[in-house]
């Protein structure tokens, strides 16, 4: 072989081995859509605090299940990859640490709902100018029961993810709930008041596994949706292309809030 030759030869080599890394490169895809709710659903019931009225009833309060707005929109619904042992985008190595806060705040949690991945550490305050104890009910994870004064925190880490949104609650006042989701990843997100969601760059190319769910009826089941087919248990499997996945709205029916 010529000196030229060799010469083209190696040049070709060196550059099959810099374009292999990019033909691995993962591909990441978002998905969003709008969770909304199909026939009527009643107002959220108001609640009424017997104890530390001073404070608690400062603020009207209300059953947080099922917050359904005037166009169906239901807020703080749940929307999590169940598809297990996946990529996860650079883009999140800056939270993967970061503090989830969870705070008592006028006799209620806030938020309502919250979202955990495994390796952050969850923050519980107590605004409030009296005393609240906060229980938490989990699973694989150990249960929790502390009080925590006027104006102090409490942190606490989960080694092992939940397969449900755990409930966590104030025996104090026991009006009081809220939700956590432990997850292995950072791929959840809860609806807003519109009931939109949005999770961002999940691992495209591949049939991935999600999960609907909601604290009043539990997994969403049997929704409707254009896009995908939603079982019953609320799940739907999708491969999602790189960039944006829309799946408009997802309707579920109101006979699962009765």
């Amino acid at each position: 072989m010529t000196l030229s030759r060799s010469f083209c030869f190696l040049a070709f080599v060196l550059s099959l081995v810099a374009a292999a890394p990019l033909a691995a490169e993962e591909k990441w895809g978002t998905l969003t859509g709008r969770i909304v709710v199909e026939g009527k659903v009643g107002p959220p019931a108001k609640i009424v605090a017997d104890k530390d009225t001073e404070v608690c009833n400062k603020n009207p309060l209300v059953d947080e299940k099922a917050i359904v707005g005037p166009k169906g929109e239901l807020k703080d619904a749940l929307v999590w990859l169940r598809t297990e042992n996946v990529p996860v985008a650079p883009e999140y190595d800056a939270s993967a640490k970061a503090d989830v806060v969870v705070d008592n705040k006028g006799c209620r949690f806030e938020p309502h709902v919250a979202l955990y991945r495994v390796g952050q550490t969850l923050v519980i305050k107590n605004s409030d100018p009296i005393s609240h104890n906060t229980k938490g009910v989990l699973l694989t994870n150990p249960e929790f029961n502390e009080m925590i004064p006027a104006g102090n925190e409490i942190k606490k880490t989960f080694d092992k993810p939940e397969g449900l949104p755990v409930t966590i609650g104030c025996n104090i006042h026991p009006w009081m709930g809220g939700r956590v989701l432990v997850r292995p990843n950072p791929y959840a997100a809860v609806t807003d008041a519109d009931g939109k969601f949005t999770i961002k760059d999940l691992p495209a190319g591949k049939e991935l596994e999600f999960q609907l769910w909601e604290e009043k009826p539990g997994n969403l089941k049997e929704a409707k949706n254009k896009v995908v087919k939603v079982d019953k248990k609320g799940r739907f499997k999708m491969t999602l292309k790189p960039g944006e996945n829309d799946l408009g709205d997802i309707t579920v029916s109101g006979a699962l809030f009765k």
